[in-house]
């Protein structure tokens, strides 16, 4: 398909019709009429943020379920560590994790910036403002966009999600990006507003956006641009819970709303003569674990350090001169029964290895810590808690959080299909490439999903996953602390399945740091 230019663009969006909420327009009215763009290969990815996989019942996502029984499921699909929403975006985009993207974390500290405060990554500002900064280095590595408009094919990214977490999705400057705060190209806003509306305001669930969001995806995405990728990001199931909860009745109807966004979604493609040449990938940035602790013994614990060092979530950098300080705060989180695993460039003091998680990079901070978690169910009957403040979220090395949504449906993936085999969000940019039948390039450490795809032979779809612990061990005064990472691995992509942390009576030990492994074939 020949490279659409931008000029040929601004003049398709200011045509094309804008579709309303529920609506579903004639295909012979729009350019997805034309023969050529209902005959070429398509890939949308759809990213349901905070989605638990046990989320998605019939009773609840009708739409999601039944996509996912006619094509394939991950159920053994992995948020990247940190489980925060702009690091999964940033691996989505760029097949890597935060040691090749960069992106460290959703509030993150960059000196060369600004070394006066931390950065929201949920803020297009900061986002720019670092870019500019960085040569339009925010990502150090190459996105799908990047690869895509190098052969001169298009790219979208329609999103309901914060002006940062859109702009990190269209990072590298060749997608176009339509979000209710910011519009890349930016000189094209008058135009979208014109076709969109104005961008309704956030709600609980967040359902006017994440109607625009498809509305902007199917009027101009596919009627206008024709793209060939395009991403969809819908803010919930995860704009809602936070405030109120896993299991509660606003987080319920968030669910259902969702799925009737999705349920739109797939009924424009078919009114345009699109499902049959379209693969649809469906996966969530997170999961999602009820948050029953309080920061305040965690201030305590840091408010020592508080002039040595400037603090970006769990990450730490400590300030020149003050480097000495690390050991103390080592020992200081390892006391502190409300931190679970704690992480440095080198494993020392019984911490674990910035390379076992995928977090080793030139801007990475000289400790990382997570949170502690539990299998506890909340008042509504959903496991996994964390001793985070606040009502619920995400972000640690719990299994709730890790464990994360994948389901593809399409003309490349199996039907009716469920595979164990280990994926994560490093794996969708891969498998997109691979989907439109291009080369993986090779800065990207995920792979291709070829247990999921209809043309892969038996034999390689049983793929060989590789399990290994790593434990890290020390002794602070009378109490033992006790990490284990347990991971998994399909060739040499890696996925983090979570961490245990245990603390209890002394007993004679050094610091100890050690690795076992199985292989299975699932």
């Amino acid at each position: 398909m020949p490279a659409i230019t931008l000029l040929s663009f601004l003049l398709a969006v200011t045509t094309a019709p804008i579709i309303p909420a529920g609506a579903v327009t004639d295909a012979s009215a729009t350019r997805t009429g034309d023969s050529a763009c209902r005959a070429s290969k398509r890939v949308i990815a759809v990213i349901v943020d905070g989605l638990r996989p046990d989320m998605i019942t019939r009773s609840r996502m009708p739409a999601l379920a039944a996509l996912g029984q006619r094509g394939t499921t991950a159920t053994a699909h992995h948020s990247i560590f940190p489980t925060v929403t702009r690091v999964n975006a940033a691996s989505l985009v760029t097949g890597t994790t935060p040691g090749g993207h960069g992106l460290l974390g959703n509030t993150i500290y960059l000196p060369a910036v600004t070394a006066e405060r931390t950065l929201s990554t949920g803020s297009a500002n900061d986002m720019r403002l670092a870019d500019s900064a960085l040569s339009g280095r925010l990502l150090t590595a190459p996105t799908i966009h990047d690869v895509l408009h190098q052969r001169g094919l298009r790219s979208l990214v329609a999103s309901a999600g914060s002006s940062g977490s859109a702009y990190v999705l269209g990072a590298g400057g060749h997608a176009v990006v339509l979000n209710t705060e910011l519009t890349i190209p930016a000189e094209r806003h008058a135009t979208v507003l014109a076709l969109l509306g104005e961008p309704p305001v956030e709600g609980r669930p967040n359902t006017a956006r994440n109607a625009r969001a498809v509305d902007a995806l199917l009027s101009i995405g596919l009627d206008s641009l024709c793209a060939d990728v395009a991403y969809l990001w819908l803010s919930d199931p995860d704009h809602t819970p936070h405030a109120d909860g896993i299991g509660s009745v606003a987080s319920d109807a968030s669910l259902t709303a969702v799925d009737a966004q999705i349920a739109r979604l797939l009924a424009g493609l078919e009114a345009r003569g699109l499902r049959a040449n379209t693969d649809v990938l469906v996966v969530s940035d997170h999961g999602f674990s009820t948050h029953a602790g309080s920061d305040t013994r965690l201030r305590a614990v840091l408010a020592p350090f508080a002039n040595d060092a400037v603090i970006a979530e769990g990450a730490v950098y400590f300030r020149t001169g003050h480097e000495h300080r690390l050991s103390a705060l080592v020992v200081a989180l390892q006391q502190s029964p409300e931190i679970g695993p704690v992480f440095t460039m080198d494993g020392a003091s019984g911490t674990l290895r910035y390379d076992a998680i995928g977090w080793q990079h030139a801007r990475s901070g000289h400790l990382l810590f997570g949170s502690n978690w539990s299998h506890a169910a909340n008042a509504a009957g959903w496991a996994g808690s964390t001793t985070q403040s606040g009502v619920a979220g995400h972000g640690s090395s719990s299994p709730y959080d890790v464990r994360a949504t994948f389901l593809a449906a399409g003309p490349s993936f199996r039907r009716g299909i469920r595979t164990s085999v280990p994926t994560s969000n490093a794996d969708v940019a891969p498998t997109v490439f691979a989907l439109l039948g291009l080369p993986v390039p090779r800065t990207m450490d995920g792979r291709v999903v070829v247990e999921m795809l209809r043309r892969t032979p038996p034999a390689v779809a049983r793929a060989r996953v590789q399990r290994d612990s790593t434990v890290a061990e020390t002794v602070v005064g009378d109490m033992r602390y006790r990490v284990t990472l347990h991971r998994s691995s399909v060739g040499r992509a890696r996925y983090v399945d979570s961490t245990v942390t245990v603390r209890g009576p002394a007993r004679p030990a050094a610091s100890v740091n050690t690795r076992g492994s199985e292989s299975i074939a699932p």
